[in-house]
Formats: structure tokens, sequence, C-alpha cells
């Protein structure tokens, strides 16, 4: 009998790059779907990748990398339905004229996101995106500098839309989620847990620390606060709510900062609502319902309540590590910290899936890279606990062996008094036979090469293996399933399916405990024979 348990956690790594700041976070992903944040860190982008990652365990984990540029490239496409090699030069030709850069000087990656019909005609939908090749380049030398090699590179939107599924926001409404930088602004908007549209403007944080450096000339005098106290200021009154004579730091009324912000946010805010009437105007009158606002100036003081009365919906701080477990320690100062992680953490909740911007050969890099791991983990481990179950049936087979020696023994002293010669030779042929027949069953095993293989491909991520048992020729597997109840019942059925054909002759489900709760666990018990 063959009893071995397989447990394994994967580590994400999600790495952000900004215009000043580096972000990173380590995120544990547990066996029952469970998410952990290990560690977080942000620093600035002078101090680099490496101090970035630092208290981050990067060997064996896995590192998806953040590319975010002026250049960012996301489109819609609609083509017709065809065979994938003549699809990826389809949509090659559907793009060269959507990208602010020359086709020949870009890395581009698709999915296909649904099939319609327009017409009557079969169609596919196809999420494009693009970069020019140096900048992934640029980004591939940095990442190589601090000893990185990532499994993918993504857009921040394509971040964002994987952030937003896991917050699990009203998926019949458009939400927008707004990432106020340090000089850009991303407007994202999604519905369905699907990314509708994506914005890239130039009015961000520094654009309002900017405004508050203009000299103004007023009856109190004039007034020009230095870069240094202007992001002071800002940061510690944000946007006055009452326009008073009362000195701020000594130095500018009230009345005075809100003349010199009014313009910035303003700008900003126009900005915002040109791109909320564009997606209605694409969406055919589809209207964004609710704001979730992320990012360095996404807590300045006023701010929210200023963009929720001027838009007329609602506006709040968004928590990407929402539904995340925190180890004690894994973030310094996160009241000022966490509402900037948006992008880490939505890269390192993608798992490296979906469009990937990484250059082809390093892709297939690293497909086989994680294949031949995974291979080897499950083998490794089932073939210790082969060798440690065979080590204990040949302790066993030189028990009897002794006990069939003490008997012939025996047999051989009573010889002269029963004069059973001929009993003595059948029991002692019948003995060698016994070892003869376990020697065989010994020799006799199946394929393991092929079934390791099998198990490798074919069990779902959502699944987890605890068990392997063979006895009688028959492979016993026993398991979990995380997610929902309607998932979990998917999953298994499309398990059974995915065995069948393979290396067993028949597969057969013997027990299956559906674990009640959308969070809980069910167990399933599979016969498969040779």
């Amino acid at each position: 009998m063959i009893n071995i348990g397989i447990k394994q956690k994967n580590i994400y790594i999600g790495i952000d790059i900004g215009t000043s700041t580096i972000k990173a976070v380590e995120i544990e992903a547990g066996l029952a779907g469970e998410l952990t944040l290990r560690k977080a860190n942000m620093v600035l982008r002078s101090e680099g990748i490496k101090k970035a990652l630092s208290g981050m365990s990067s060997k064996g984990a896995k590192v998806i990398g953040i590319i975010n540029c002026p250049t960012i490239c996301l489109r819609y496409l609609t083509v017709p339905m065809m065979p994938g090699k003549e699809l990826s030069e389809a949509i090659k030709w559907e793009a060269k004229d959507k990208i602010p850069f020359p086709l020949e000087e870009a890395s581009m990656d698709y999915n296909i996101q649904e099939e319609i019909e327009e017409a009557g005609v079969k169609k596919l939908r196809i999420k494009f995106a693009a970069l020019p090749t140096q900048v992934i380049n640029d980004m591939m030398a940095l990442l190589r500098e601090a000893g990185i090699e990532p499994i993918s590179l993504m857009e921040p939107p394509l971040a964002v839309e994987c952030l937003a599924r896991h917050l699990n926001l009203n998926k019949e409404e458009a939400v927008a989620i707004i990432d106020i930088g340090s000089e850009f602004t991303e407007i994202n908007i999604v519905k369905h847990d699907s990314l509708k549209f994506y914005r890239k403007i130039n009015s961000a944080g520094a654009a309002i620390t900017k405004a508050m450096t203009s000299a103004l000339v007023s009856e109190q005098g004039r007034v020009e606060l230095s870069a240094e106290d202007a992001e002071k200021i800002k940061i510690k009154y944000g946007i006055p709510k009452e326009a008073t004579a009362d000195l701020i730091e000594g130095k500018i009324s009230a009345s005075q900062l809100i003349s010199l912000i009014r313009p910035a946010i303003e700008r900003l805010l126009q900005e915002i609502e040109r791109s909320f009437e564009y997606y209605r105007e694409e969406s055919e009158g589809d209207k964004v319902k609710s704001v979730v606002l992320f990012g360095g100036s996404a807590q300045l003081k006023g701010l929210a309540g200023f963009l929720q009365e001027s838009l007329g919906v609602s506006v709040s701080v968004g928590d990407p590590l929402k539904g995340i477990s925190v180890r004690k320690g894994a973030i310094d100062s996160p009241e000022s910290v966490t509402h900037r992680l948006a992008n880490a953490v939505g890269a390192a909740l993608s798992e490296g899936k979906g469009i990937n911007l990484l250059p082809i050969e390093l892709k297939q890099k690293t497909v086989r890279t994680f294949e031949h791991a995974a291979i080897e983990s499950v083998a490794a481990a089932v073939i210790v606990g082969l060798v440690l179950t065979l080590i204990g049936m040949r302790i066993q087979l030189a028990g009897y062996e002794k006990k069939i020696n003490a008997g012939n023994l025996e047999l051989k002293a009573m010889l002269p008094q029963l004069e059973v010669v001929l009993n003595y030779e059948r029991l002692k042929s019948e003995a060698s036979q016994r070892r003869e027949l376990t020697e065989s069953l010994l020799s006799e095993t199946p394929p393991w090469n092929e079934v390791f293989r099998e198990l490798s491909n074919k069990i779902p991520k959502e699944a987890v293996l605890t068990e392997i048992k063979m006895e009688n020729n028959e492979l016993l597997l026993k398991g979990e399933i995380a997610g929902t109840p309607k998932n979990r019942e998917e999953l298994l059925s499309i398990l059974i399916a995915a065995l069948e054909g393979g290396v067993f002759r028949q597969i057969s489900l013997v027990n299956a405990k559906m674990g009640e709760g959308e969070n809980a666990r069910s167990e399933f018990e599979i016969k498969c024979t040779f």
C-alpha cells in the first residue's frame, strides 16, 4: 500500500515600479485559496529593486512585474473567427493603426475575451496589449540586475482588473478604479469582473503640489511656497473645507491655498468626467455608479469628498488588502502605504496568468521550468513513498521467510516419526511458490512515470491530492477541492473525465463529500484501474 501526503503552497511577488517609488508585495496562496501578505515594501525608486524586495524570499517565488510608462497600449479588437496561427497575424494587422509606436518596435500579447455574433457572422472579441520592446528590455535589465527572473510582465490596467475581481465589487454596476500617482492618474472602469475602459492622464499629485508653488498676490500680500513647503502642507491639510483667513503653518491662508489648488483639482475632475462620458457613449448609455481611489494622492484630505460632490456618485478610498490576512510586521506604516499597493497586489493575484508581455523565448522557458518543477515535485514525493513502502514490505517478507524456515525445521524434525516425506515436499513447494508469487508482485509495478505525468497534467490547480494508495493493482486517489459548491462539483466532474482515456482503463468515483459554505473544501475519493 502507498500512502503519501502531498501539500503545496505558492508564493507570488508583485513589483510595481512607479515614477517616484517602487512597491513590492509577497503573497502566499494556501491550499484552500486563503491569501496571506507575508511582506510589503515601498521605497524610493533611487533605492532600487533589491531594497524593495528586502525581507522577501524571491528564491522559489513567482515574480510578476508591472511595466508602467506613458506609451501603455491596451485595446479591444473584434476579428472574424479563424485558426490560432492566422488569428495572430490578423491581430497584428488590426493593431498596427491602434498603437502609438511602430509595429516592428512593439512587443504584444492578447487573449480571447468572448465569442460574439454580428450579422450572422461569428467573431472573436480580443483584448490586446502592446509596449515598445525597448521599454520591456529596460525593465528586464532592472530585474536581472536585482537577480530576478519574472514569470510575467503586465500593464497596470491588467493588474487592476485582477484586483477588482478579488475585491468582489458589484459586478452588475460599472465601477471606476482611479489610481492617482505622482505624475499620472490612471482611470479604469470595470464591470462583470472585466476591464471595460482604461485611460492615463498626466494630471496627478505632483500637479497639485506644483500649483501650490505658484506666486499669489492678494490683499494679504504676496505668497509663494517652496516645493518642500507645498508638499508638506498638501499632505497635512489637503483641500481646506472653508476659505478662511487663518494662516496655515504661518505661511498661507486657507482661502489662498484653495485658490492655488482649485485649478489643478478641477483639471483632474474634468478629465475624469470626460472619461466617464466617453465610456457612457461607447457602452450605449451605461454609467459609472461608484468610484474607488488608490495611489499616493488617494488619501489627500478633502479630495474624495470633492469628487463625490462633483461627480454625484459614491467615492471612497480603497483597500487592496481586503480579504487578505496580513502577517504581523509585514508592512511598515500601513496607514500611509496600503492604498499605494493596488498595482503590486493585483500583479501578485494574477499568478502570472493572462496577457504576458514577457519576451516569447522567456515565456517558453518559464513554462518549461515550472512544468518540470511540478513533475519533479510530485514524482519525488511519490518515489519517496514507494521506497519507504517497499522497505516495509521487504521487512515483512523477511519476517515471513523466518517463520517459513522455522516451520520447515519443525516439519523436518517430525519426519522420522510421522514419515510424511511427501507432505513435507508439498509444503516446501508451496512455500517456494508463495515466495515466488510475492517477488512477482513486487516486480510487477505500474508505469509510474506515465502515472505521475498524467496526474501532474490533469489535476486542476483548485484540487490537491492528499493521499495516493496502491492496492490490488488499483490506484486510489484522495484529495480536496476548493471553490464555490457549484464550481467544486464541476471541477470534480472535469477531473474524472480528464483521467479517463489515459493510462487508466477504468475510473470510478468511490466517495465525495461536498463541504457547506462558499469557502468550505470538498473531499473526494477516486479509484483508477490499470
